[in-house]
C-alpha cells in the first residue's frame, strides 16, 4: 500500500490504489461489486455498510479478528505497538494482520494513526473482546447526585456539571496505582466480583434480596464496587464492568491466552498415488449413481410433495436404488438439482414431479471426467445443506431433500476453508477430523453453531464426491479448489478403466469385472437383474428378467445376439434355453380392452387359467372358444397372469402385438444465476476487472462533471438543443455527459461517446460497460459537451 498520512477517508485511499489492489479488494469481498458501484465513492460507501463489513468480518480468523477488536478498543491515537501489547503479540505479527485487513478495506492510514471504518464498532457490538464501554460512557447514565455521591466517595471535587464531574472522576483514575488502591479498599470479596466479570461478560446480574448472610454480604460487596465507580449500575439488578477496570484487572490486554498461531493439525502421510486412485474410483461411482437417478427418474418420476421438496419414502427409494444410505442419497440428489440436472416438472400445475432436465441428456453424453467436474463444482459452491436432510427446522417442521429452508449461506465458504485445510497439507497428507475442526474454528470464529457440523459433513461428502481419498485432497480436488486448468484431464487416467463384456455363468449369473459403458450397462439391466455391486457387478438372469427385454420389443433372436456379443465366454446353455423357453411362451396369451379380454389359441392353456383359483380375482368368462373377457383393468389383468407364470403381451385395437416402450419424460432446465450472485463468495478474473474499469470510468467522469452542475444533478437541455449537442458530440467525436431515466424510472448520469442520432434513438459507446449501447432519446434529461476523447 502506497503511504496514506494526507489522506482523510477510506475513499481518498480507494483512489490511489490500484488496479491490482481494488482487483484483491473486490475478490475477498464480492458482494461490494455486485451490482457495480458508479464509482470509488460508492465503492468506499458501500465497504463501510454494516451488511457489507458484517460479511467481511465473517470470514477473519481469530487472530484477524482480534486485530479488529484492539483498533475498536485502543485509544487514539492507535497504533500497532499499542495492539501489539493489547494482544500480548509480536508486533510484526499484528503489521501482518493489519496489512490484511487494511487490503480488505477496513482499516486504513499510516501504522502511528490507524483509522477504521465506524461500522466496525456496529458489527463487533457493545462489548468487543468482552470489555464494556468506558467509564465516561457509563457514568452519563447517572443522575447528578449519583454522580456526586461517587465523586465524594472518590474524594474528588463535587461540580454541579456532570460533564465536569465525570472528567474528573477519570482524572482521579488515571493517576498511577489509584485503581490499584481503589480495588484493595474494596475487599477480598468485592475483589472476587470482580475477578468474575474480568475476562467477560462484563455484565453481571444483582443478587434477589433474600435476607439471609450470603445474599447481604454479595449486596455489600458490589455496593463498595459501585461507591467507587468500579462498578457501574444500568439499571436496578444490572451492573457493567467499565472498560478501564477490565484493561487493568487484565493486566492491560484483552485476550486471556496467545491466539495469533494457528492450531497445529495432527497429520498423517498417505500414499499419494493411492490417495489419487482412491478418489478417481469415487469419482467415478458419484457420476453412475447421479446418471442411474435420472435415467430412473426419467421413466418413473417422483412426486413432489405439496409443500415442496421429495418425500422420505422417495429418498428411501432413491437409497435402495443408488445402493447407498438415505445421507448419502440425499447428498446425490442436491448435487444434482444444484447441477440444473434434475427440476420439478409435470402435466400441470397439481401433478408436479421430479424430472431429469432437459440437460441431462447432453450432460451424459460428455465424457466422465467433464461430468463429474460439472458435479463437483456445483457442490462446492452450493448453498444447500444435504446434511440438514431429516432434521426439523425452527418451527419443528421436517427438512426434506429438494424442499426449500436447506440454504445456509456459509456452506460454501466452510466448504472451502476445510478443503483449504488439506490442500495446505503436502500431497497425500491428512488430518484427524478434530484436529480440522478445531483449526477451522480458529479461520471462521463467527460463523456460528452450524459450522462444526458444516466441517464433519464436508469432510464425509467431499470423499463421497471424490475430490478426497483416504481423507486426504486428491490431485483433481487440489486443481478444482484452485481453479486451475485442466481438472478433468487430471482426473481421466485416475478412472477405472470401463469394460464392455461380462463373465456370464452356468448359474445364470453375468459378473461385469469393472464398471459397463453406460449403453453397455443400460442394456444389461433390461436383460438381467443387479444382484449386487462393488468393485465387480453381479447381474442375474431370470424368467422375469427375459421377458422384460421381449416385453420391451426384443426377439429371442436380439438377446441371444446381445448374450453372444458381450460375454467373454461362450453362452452357457441353460441361459439359452432360459431365452428359448420363455421366448417360446411369450405373447401365446393376449390381453386386450374389454374391460379387458384375454385370447389364447392353446384352449387348454386358456382353461387352466380359468380354473386356477388364484386367477378368480378377475372374474374370468368364456366368450368363445380362444377368447375370455375380465371385469379388471388390463395393467391388473397382465401382473396376475404374470404372477401365474404365463408370458401375456398387450394386444392393440388391430390385432397386432402393442411393444412397450420406455419413455423418458424430462423437466426445462432452470435458468441459473451467474455464480457471483448466486453465492456470493468469488468472481472470476475477467469480472473482476471489468468491475475495477467501471469504477476508473466513473471516476472519469466525476472529474469531467461540467462546472455548472449543481452535485448529483445535471442542469437540464431543451430537447432542440438536446439533439444538436449529440449530432455535433457524434461528429466531432466528443465524449457528453448524459442525463438519463430508464424505464424504471431511475435517473442516472454517464459519461457517453455518440456514434448515431436518428429514429428517435441515440446509439452511443459507454466507456463503463465498454459496449455500444441504444438511449431513447425522450428519456434523456440533459446532455453537455465535454473536451475531446
Amino acid at each position: 500500500m502506497v503511504p496514506v498520512s494526507t489522506f482523510r477517508t477510506l475513499a481518498d485511499v480507494l483512489r490511489d490504489w490500484s488496479d491490482d489492489e481494488l482487483c484483491s479488494l473486490l475478490r475477498m469481498r464480492p458482494d461490494l461489486a455486485i451490482p457495480v458501484p458508479q464509482d470509488i465513492g460508492a465503492l468506499a460507501s458501500r465497504a463501510g455498510t454494516r451488511a457489507s463489513v458484517s460479511r467481511a468480518v465473517e470470514r477473519l480468523d481469530r487472530f484477524q479478528l482480534s486485530v479488529l477488536g484492539a483498533t475498536v478498543i485502543a485509544e487514539e491515537p492507535v497504533t500497532s505497538s499499542r495492539m501489539a501489547e493489547l494482544l500480548a503479540a509480536p508486533e510484526p505479527r499484528v503489521t501482518d494482520a493489519v496489512d490484511a485487513l487494511e487490503a480488505l478495506g477496513m482499516v486504513w492510514g499510516p501504522r502511528e494513526d490507524l483509522r477504521v471504518l465506524r461500522a466496525v464498532h456496529e458489527v463487533l457490538g457493545p462489548e468487543p473482546a468482552g470489555l464494556g464501554a468506558s467509564v465516561a460512557t457509563l457514568l452519563r447514565a447517572y443522575a447528578q447526585p449519583r454522580l456526586n455521591d461517587v465523586a465524594r466517595t472518590l474524594q474528588v471535587a463535587v461540580d454541579g456539571d456532570p460533564g465536569t464531574t465525570i472528567r474528573s472522576i477519570v482524572e482521579s483514575w488515571q493517576r498511577s496505582g489509584r485503581l490499584d488502591e481503589l480495588i484493595a479498599e474494596c475487599g477480598p470479596d468485592s475483589q472476587e466480583v470482580l475477578a468474575r466479570l474480568t475476562w467477560g461478560p462484563p455484565r453481571g446480574r444483582l443478587p434477589v434480596s433474600g435476607g439471609d448472610a450470603a445474599t447481604s454480604a454479595a449486596a455489600s460487596a458490589v455496593a463498595r464496587l459501585l461507591n467507587r465507580g468500579l462498578l457501574v449500575s444500568v439499571d436496578r439488578r444490572t451492573v457493567v464492568l467499565p472498560r478501564e477496570v477490565g484493561l487493568h484487572l487484565r493486566a492491560r490486554r484483552i485476550v486471556a491466552s496467545p491466539v495469533h498461531e494457528r492450531p497445529e493439525l495432527d497429520v498423517t502421510e498417505r500414499d499419494p498415488i493411492l490417495v489419487d486412485r482412491t478418489a478417481g474410483g469415487a469419482a467415478f461411482d458419484f457420476v453412475r449413481r447421479v446418471e442411474l437417478l435420472g435415467d430412473a427418474w426419467g421413466h418413473a418420476p417422483a412426486p413432489v410433495l405439496r409443500g415442496g421438496g421429495l418425500g422420505v419414502r422417495d429418498l428411501r427409494r432413491a437409497a435402495a436404488l443408488l445402493d447407498i444410505d438415505e445421507r448419502e442419497s440425499a447428498l446425490h440428489i442436491e448435487v444434482a438439482h444444484e447441477a440444473g440436472l434434475i427440476a420439478e416438472g409435470g402435466e400441470n400445475e397439481f401433478e408436479r414431479e421430479w424430472l431429469p432436465t432437459d440437460g441431462f441428456d447432453a450432460w451424459s453424453a460428455r465424457p466422465i471426467a467433464r461430468r463429474w467436474l460439472t458435479l463437483a463444482a456445483s457442490w462446492l459452491r452450493m448453498q444447500r445443506v444435504a446434511g440438514l436432510v431429516g432434521s426439523r427446522d425452527e418451527r419443528d417442521r421436517p427438512l426434506n431433500a429438494l424442499r426449500t429452508g436447506l440454504e445456509r449461506t456459509i456452506a460454501p465458504d466452510i466448504r472451502r476453508v476445510v478443503l483449504q485445510t488439506l490442500a495446505d497439507l503436502p500431497p497425500g497428507g491428512t488430518a484427524s477430523a478434530e484436529s480440522v475442526r478445531e483449526l477451522v474454528e480458529w479461520e471462521r470464529p463467527r460463523r456460528g453453531p452450524l459450522r462444526d457440523s458444516l466441517t464433519k459433513w464436508t469432510l464425509s461428502e467431499s470423499a463421497t464426491v471424490g475430490l478426497t481419498g483416504l481423507g486426504a485432497l486428491a490431485v483433481h480436488g487440489r486443481a478444482l479448489l484452485h481453479d486451475e486448468p485442466g481438472v478433468a484431464a487430471l482426473l481421466e487416467p485416475l478412472l477405472p478403466e470401463q469394460v464392455d463384456k461380462v463373465l456370464i455363468q452356468a448359474d445364470l449369473s453375468g459378473i461385469a469385472p469393472g464398471p459397463l459403458e453406460s449403453a453397455v450397462a443400460k442394456e444389461m439391466a433390461l436383460v438381467a437383474d443387479i444382484e449386487s455391486r462393488g468393485g465387480a457387478t453381479v447381474y442375474r438372469f431370470t424368467a422375469d428378467s427375459i421377458r422384460r427385454a421381449l416385453d420391451f420389443g426384443w426377439s429371442a433372436t436380439d438377446v441371444h445376439a446381445f448374450l453372444a456379443a458381450r460375454s467373454r465366454t461362450p453362452v452357457p446353455q441353460p441361459l439359452s434355453y432360459l431365452v428359448d423357453d420363455v421366448a417360446r411362451r411369450h405373447g401365446r396369451i393376449r390381453v386386450g380392452v374389454a374391460g379387458s379380454y384375454v385370447r389364447c389359441e392353446d384352449d387348454a392353456a386358456l382353461a387352466r387359467i380359468i380354473a386356477d383359483p388364484d386367477a378368480a380375482a378377475l372374474r374370468l368368462r368364456r366368450i368363445g372358444p380362444t377368447v375370455v373377457v375380465s371385469d379388471a383393468p388390463v395393467d391388473v389383468v397382465l401382473s396376475t397372469l404374470r404372477e401365474l407364470g404365463s408370458a401375456p403381451v398387450v394386444e392393440s385395437a388391430d390385432g397386432t402385438v402393442h411393444i412397450s416402450r420406455l419413455e423418458s419424460r424430462r423437466a426445462t432446465s432452470r435458468a441459473r444465476r451467474s455464480d457471483a450472485a448466486y453465492d456470493g463468495n468469488s468472481l472470476d478474473e475477467q469480472q473482476l476487472r471489468s468491475a475495477v474499469h467501471a469504477l476508473r470510468s466513473g471516476e472519469r467522469a466525476l472529474r469531467a462533471r461540467p462546472d455548472d452542475a449543481e452535485p448529483g444533478r445535471l442542469p437540464r437541455t431543451a430537447s432542440i438543443q438536446m439533439v444538436a449537442r449529440l449530432r455535433e458530440a457524434a461528429q466531432a467525436r466528443q465524449s457528453v455527459w448524459l442525463g438519463y431515466l430508464d424505464q424504471q424510472g431511475t435517473a442516472s448520469e454517464q459519461i457517453v461517446e455518440p456514434v448515431s442520432v436518428g429514429g428517435g434513438w441515440l446509439t452511443a459507446y459507454d466507456d463503463r460497460s465498454g459496449q455500444v449501447r441504444t438511449f431513447a432519446i425522450h428519456r434523456i434529461s440533459s446532455v453537455a459537451l465535454l473536451g475531446a476523447s
